[in-house]
């Protein structure tokens, strides 16, 4: 996780948001080295409270809640609630809409989506699937927090306590991954197809 955040950290950090973070678009090279790839939604981050002209962010299922509820002044954190969706993903090996059939799991991101339309972020409070995932740990009620001003930041997120566990044991593991960085660094176009990590 702490490789997804840093490349979060530096896509924000540089002023873009991804928008379209998924499962599909995170490679795991060979000695489990980690890349966010597909830039092909990816925006410059407007200043705060500017909407955006359309809400299309990502994949519906991964989606955050403020585009979900049909806002526009969407910010980095969209990138990072999806980080907390695959962060829970890896510990339950559960999806945050776990149906058998797409038609299902469709319905399910449907009554969400009205739901939000209705009653505002406030309505993730009512759904069980979510305060199920908040038991997971406090990394992830505070990534997965619904309120975008209440969501941690990918720097911020780097220097909470539960990931910061996780760098404890990345450090006593060699980490061939370094080569690859070195050789982002060296690379001016490796930031627009892959974030390395």
């Amino acid at each position: 996780m702490r490789q997804l955040l840093r490349g979060a950290e530096r896509m924000h950090g540089a002023g873009i948001i991804h928008r379209d973070i998924k499962p599909d678009n995170i490679l795991v090279g060979p000695g489990g080295a980690v890349k966010i790839c597909d830039l092909g939604l990816a925006t410059p981050a407007r200043p705060e409270g500017a909407a955006y002209p359309e809400r299309r962010v990502g994949t519906l299922l991964y989606r955050s809640p403020e585009p979900l509820a049909g806002r526009r002044d969407f910010g980095p954190g969209v990138d990072i609630w999806v980080l907390g969706c695959v962060m829970a993903e890896l510990l339950t090996g559960q999806f945050m809409f776990d149906e058998d059939t797409e038609e299902k799991m469709m319905d399910k991101v449907m009554d969400l989506r009205h739901a939000l339309a209705e009653r505002g972020l406030q309505a993730f409070d009512e759904w069980p699937a979510f305060q199920g995932l908040l038991e997971l740990s406090s990394g992830a009620r505070e990534v997965l927090a619904v309120q975008p001003s209440d969501r941690l930041t990918a720097t911020a997120a780097l220097q909470h306590p539960w990931f910061a566990e996780e760098e404890e044991e990345e450090e006593e593991e060699e980490r061939p991954a370094a080569t690859c960085r070195r050789a982002a660094r060296s690379s001016s176009s490796a930031s627009v197809a892959t974030v390395v990590v």
